[in-house]
């Protein structure tokens, strides 16, 4: 019987999809203009919009030696440990036929201090939280919260497979 590793079922990742910024209508209805005017290959006014976010958001999940991310902290408290190394990732992406904001937050390499691991300490509540912090602070309509975990790669050709194309 194979079973599998603890480490196996620990998320190596979480992203946060910060989708559309909605609230208040007047920013929507920007945001809503500028994907349009990018449709028909005027994509300036929208990369304008998500550079903003973007921006912000990098402002929230990276921070600085002497000021440290808000995000960090918030997840310090969320896990009742201080974190030093807290690597993240600030981009845009590309779900439920938008653009948004996303943050990703490396937890296979989320450090103590001192070193040690402490990825297997965020729980998926936390992510509610933090979910919960980055759509009121963004406003926005909805939070997508994707948790990515190791695995092997599938074999999509496997030998039935192979065996059905030679009969073919």
């Amino acid at each position: 019987m194979n079973h599998p590793s603890a480490d196996h079922l620990r998320p190596t990742d979480v992203t946060f999809f910060v989708g559309p910024v909605g609230a208040p209508p007047h920013i929507k209805k920007v945001y809503e203009e500028a994907v349009a005017r990018s449709a028909t290959g005027d994509e300036f006014a929208l990369e304008e919009i998500l550079d903003g976010f973007i921006e912000a958001l990098r402002d929230i999940a990276e921070g600085t030696p002497q000021d440290p991310a808000p995000l960090k902290v918030l997840l310090e408290c969320l896990i009742d440990q201080e974190i030093g190394e807290f690597p993240t990732y600030v981009a845009k992406g590309y779900l439920h036929k938008t653009w948004a904001p996303v943050v990703t937050v490396y937890l296979d390499r989320l450090k103590a201090p001192d070193g040690s691991p402490l990825g297997h300490l965020v729980q998926k509540a936390h992510g509610e939280v933090i979910a919960a912090m980055l759509g009121k602070t963004f406003q926005a309509e909805w939070i997508y919260t994707s948790w990515v975990y190791p695995g092997r790669p599938i074999d999509i050709l496997s030998s039935r497979h192979l065996q059905n194309a030679k009969e073919v």
